[in-house]
């Protein structure tokens, strides 16, 4: 019986999804015997934004490598029931759109191939190849699906020229309301949000003493996603406090070094901070003040996101919760921003600027 083992390897990031697929074909026969008879893996890649669905993009490429192996199989294999193990989502998914496959091929779970224990029905021992020379070969390809990704996300974000750069602008903003409630440990409850030109938004919370503290931690948090080496990122915000802050850090060494000697700041921050002062330099970031609650979609969405944040249900988001709360999150931003459809990206928790003796030059901060 033939056999196409399909290993997939996905990454997101920067609002895009990068996948690889690698088919091993092989003939498996009932004394266990494994004959692979590709030595080199059946390759097909695809790059989607993740405003377009997964579950939509994900089978149409298991599809086409499917399709391509076939050609692989020898003939005298083709008229029988091809098995296909790939990830079981996409194939229940590709299996569903395509009645004419269920005539040729039947599918299991890429688990079972090299899954090493003897917990194999009758239907899924054929497509086992742990303990057999056929296992290296498919790790092996397994490697060669995280290589080709990786690679195709690194040429995907490399830099690009100044003048072949793509203007992206987001939306920052930050909700505070300060409050002395001993469960929050630093004095008053905080939201953060942005929103993009394209319809994707972050959010998060932090406990907090200024609101500035959070404008700041909304720039940073911008920059740290949506950023790459193909875009000249406009960050939009109606801070000026934090703004001019910014544009202190990028253009003082003197105010950098000393904000970095203070040693307030996580290790991660200083880091970002340093990424976004140099891009700034390079003009590769740009700054920019939008007065508030004049009525730009963009900018309205990011304040209502950051003030939901805030309250629902609480300071801290309940997991049970997340679900509903995107969806009026996705609700508001498509009302006021005019984007077709919105899509949430993760922002880590330890992007949050804290309070430093430096401020108090700023009098805006005070």
């Amino acid at each position: 019986m033939a056999v196409i083992a399909v290993a997939e390897y996905t990454r997101k990031t920067k609002g895009y999804c990068y996948s690889t697929l690698t088919a091993l074909v092989y003939i498996s026969r009932e004394n266990g015997e494994r004959i692979v008879i590709n030595q080199e893996p059946v390759v097909e890649s695809c790059m989607h934004s993740l405003l377009d669905p997964c579950d939509v993009v994900h089978p149409k490429t298991l599809g086409r490598i499917v399709l391509n192996a076939w050609d692989v199989i020898p003939s005298d294999y083709t008229h029988h029931l091809v098995t296909v193990a790939a990830d079981r989502h996409d194939l229940k998914l590709l299996f569903r759109n395509c009645e004419q496959l269920k005539k040729a091929m039947e599918y299991r779970a890429f688990e079972k191939v090299l899954d090493p224990y003897d917990n194999h029905s009758l239907g899924e021992v054929h497509v086992r190849l742990a303990g057999t020379d056929a296992a290296e070969t498919m790790r092996y390809f397994q490697d060669r699906a995280e290589q080709l990704t990786e690679q195709m996300i690194a040429d995907t974000l490399a830099e690009v020229p100044e003048n072949q750069l793509v203007d992206y602008n987001v939306f920052t903003d930050c909700s505070f309301r300060a409050t002395h409630n001993k469960k929050y440990l630093r004095g008053g409850r905080m939201g953060i949000a942005g929103v993009s030109e394209d319809g994707f938004y972050f959010h998060t919370h932090y406990d907090a003493v200024n609101i500035m503290t959070g404008e700041l931690s909304a720039m940073l948090a911008a920059f740290h996603v949506f950023y790459h080496g193909g875009r000249r990122l406009i960050i939009n915000t109606d801070s000026l406090g934090a703004l001019t802050f910014l544009l202190r850090l990028a253009h003082s060494r003197w105010a950098f070094d000393y904000w970095v000697r203070e040693g307030v700041q996580d290790a991660r921050v200083i880091a970002e901070m340093e990424q976004l002062t140099a891009a700034i330099r390079a003009h590769r970031v740009i700054v920019k003040h939008v007065p508030g609650h004049t009525g730009h979609g963009l900018q309205e969405s990011s304040d209502s996101v950051s003030k939901m944040h805030r309250h629902f249900p609480g300071q801290i988001v309940d997991k049970r919760h997340t679900v509903e709360f995107n969806r009026r999150c996705e609700s508001i931003i498509t009302a006021l921003s005019g984007c077709k459809k919105a899509v949430r990206l993760p922002s880590p928790e330890w992007l949050q600027i804290k309070p430093s003796a430096i401020h108090t030059g700023n009098r805006m901060w005070r």
